[in-house]
């Protein structure tokens, strides 16, 4: 189980370690994110620090629905300065709120915790792809990870699929079992409608299970490890075929 303190401690330590990016790296491309530079996903996750800060300190009636602002972003190793001053503008920013009071977010109505969660999770993606450009990138910490395969079903699976056509209809009511090996406890099954992926903890049979450590489980959801990598059993056209229609970056 995670909650608030575990979200803003994984957002403190992943987030410092970004801080502590070699500004030799800099130009290194992120084979995770094509297109991007180290120093481009540094000013992308120092934006988001900074819209979500916004969104918090303008209260839960905050018209923001503006992009993450980036355009001041200083070039060579000072924006690594700069992002430590989102970082730190963040945190300080969390820190002044209840978990459970209210909160405007892109989805809508939210809490504050919702904000201290997706924080968590965005920088613990993005500090793995940083970490990948340059060297092995350190798994997600087991717990988080499990966290973060539930708020990939219940924050970003149904986002994506409404907007478009949705599931095909020979995916409606399938299902994937994905299955953590590194710890007890580590198993879920996601249900697929054509609009939205159910999530439920537990051990079951789906149509295709999905083996590996939890880190791997919760960064091929975000794309970031090939199926090829994980133990597959069963129909794997199933998984396939959801993570490219819920092509979350």
């Amino acid at each position: 189980m995670t909650g608030p303190n575990d979200w803003l401690s994984a957002l403190r330590r992943d987030g410092d370690a970004i801080a502590a990016t070699p500004p030799e790296s800099l130009d290194l491309a992120v084979p995770s994110c094509p297109g991007w530079t180290v120093r481009d996903l540094i000013v992308h996750l120092g934006g988001v620090h900074r819209w979500a800060a916004t969104f918090l300190a303008e209260g839960p009636d905050s018209t923001n629905r503006f992009a993450p602002i980036e355009d001041d972003a200083p070039a060579g190793a000072a924006v690594i300065v700069w992002y430590r001053d989102r970082l730190d503008g963040l945190v300080a920013e969390l820190g002044r709120h209840d978990a459970d009071a209210p909160a405007r977010a892109f989805t809508g109505r939210a809490t504050v915790g919702f904000w201290m969660r997706r924080q968590a999770h965005e920088t613990a993606v993005h500090r793995w792809d940083a970490e990948n450009a340059w060297n092995a990138a350190l798994p997600v910490e087991s717990l988080l990870a499990g966290d973060g395969i539930e708020e990939w079903a219940e924050v970003f699976a149904g986002r994506f699929l409404s907007r478009g056509p949705g599931l095909p209809d020979e995916l409606v009511g399938r299902t994937v079992h994905l299955h953590g090996t590194d710890r007890e406890r580590a198993e879920w099954t996601l249900s697929l409608e054509r609009e939205s992926v159910a999530v439920a903890r537990g051990h079951a049979k789906g149509d295709v299970a999905l083996r590996g450590a939890t880190s791997d489980l919760y960064l091929a959801l975000w794309r970031r490890v090939p199926l090829a990598d994980l133990d597959v059993l069963g129909d794997d056209g199933v998984a396939t075929a959801l993570l490219d229609a819920v092509q979350v970056t």
